[in-house]
């Protein structure tokens, strides 16, 4: 995923969407499904990106893996016109005040910083799903009850990788939220403000490191439920779509237990499952998110396993240590960075995806690919350390 250097972009005056985050490539693929000349800006600028994208900027790094807003501003006045819809991606989570200045300016085709500062503060989320009687994991400014497990969160953060067991928060910006143990289950669907369609459901999993155990690993999918359990998914994230005013697409992110199932968190924007829904027998997911911007729901049925719907799976592969990619990646890996890319330990090197015949295969044959690519980057690791 990183880029080696800051690659030089074109004028693209005549794009026909702006898509904005961390990683994009995802949404530039729908993008090009759907016909649309898209105008992507990014962190990575990768290759697979770059080829997908009508013009491709890669935008300058802050902490981490965060948007610097002066130099996005900078990058839209230079290549985006204001009446061209503008999709955000992953990146904004956490900061409502810099969608409200986005949308001062460009058409925000998507949620806007009301609706991101309801559903991503914490306090104010678990205080509407209980309003709304869906159930959810209790939320404690500081220390939790004796006896109750809990996780720490950074407030709007986003990939797992800033969730860690503990008892205290370390301060502000960050809260507790109580573990829910049982299997992770993901809902996409589309809201329209008024009432949400749902899409499909996926399964993901953690990829664990020493300082962040509940990093995201990947999801596969479509997975079925019990159906009693679907439709009261589908009736809570209908009665959160109204309260919250969701529009486009958006993911559910839920834990399933013995006792039924709560809803952790919602992510108000196009996300990783993309890779494995943006597919048929589904039209190009990003002309589905910008007619339920517009308000127009599709009338499509829940995605289920069974003769003719593919089971697919993509994760993340992460440096295992600091590594120079010598060579071209496999076809089947996704967000490709360029040859004498540098990338450090723990950060993302690529998307692996597969595909089987259910999900159990998918992920075999995922795991498999990730081991090549363990192996076929050792290499790499060995000759970076040197």
């Amino acid at each position: 995923m990183p880029s080696s250097s800051r690659d030089p972009s074109r004028p693209e005056g005549d794009a026909d969407v702006v898509l904005v985050g961390i990683a994009a490539r995802a949404l530039a693929a729908s993008a090009r499904r759907a016909g649309l000349r898209a105008l992507v800006l990014d962190l990575f600028a990768d290759e697979d990106t770059r080829r997908l994208a009508h013009g491709a900027v890669r935008l300058r790094r802050g902490n981490g893996l965060a948007i610097d807003p002066g130099d996005l501003f900078a990058q839209l006045a230079r290549h985006a016109g204001a009446d061209i819809p503008v999709v955000l991606g992953t990146g904004f989570e956490d900061a409502p005040n810099l969608v409200a200045r986005l949308a001062e300016r460009y058409r925000l085709a998507g949620n806007g910083a009301a609706t991101l500062a309801r559903l991503k503060d914490p306090m104010r989320f678990a205080q509407l799903l209980a309003e709304l009687h869906i159930a959810h994991p209790r939320i404690f400014a500081e220390s939790a009850p004796t006896g109750v497990r809990t996780v720490e969160k950074r407030v709007g953060g986003a990939g797992g990788g800033h969730v860690r067991p503990a008892v205290r928060p370390r301060g502000e910006g960050w809260y507790l939220q109580e573990f829910v143990e049982g299997r992770s289950v993901s809902a996409l669907f589309l809201g329209n403000g008024l009432a949400a369609r749902r899409l499909g459901f996926s399964e993901q999993w953690c990829e664990p490191c020493p300082d962040a155990p509940f990093r995201y690993g990947g999801c596969a999918g479509p997975i079925r439920l019990e159906p009693d359990l679907e439709r009261d998914i589908g009736a809570a994230l209908d009665r959160l779509t109204r309260a919250g005013g969701l529009v486009g697409l958006a993911s559910a992110d839920l834990v399933l237990h013995p006792q039924g199932w709560s809803l952790i968190e919602v992510n108000p924007r196009p996300g990783a499952t993309l890779d494995i829904f943006d597919a048929p027998p589904f039209p190009p997911l990003l002309r589905l998110h910008l007619d339920a911007w517009a308000g127009t729901l599709p009338d499509l049925p829940l995605l289920v396993p069974g003769a003719g719907v593919e089971a697919r799976a993509a994760g993340i592969f992460y440096a295992p240590a600091a590594i120079v990619v010598r060579d071209a990646l496999p076809d089947w890996a996704a967000d490709r960075p360029a040859p004498g890319t540098r990338i450090s330990a723990g950060e993302p090197v690529c998307t692996v995806r597969a595909t089987g015949s259910d999900v159990c295969d998918a992920r075999a044959v995922l795991a498999r690919r990730m081991d090549h690519l363990s192996r076929a980057l050792g290499t790499a690791s060995r000759a970076a350390a040197e």
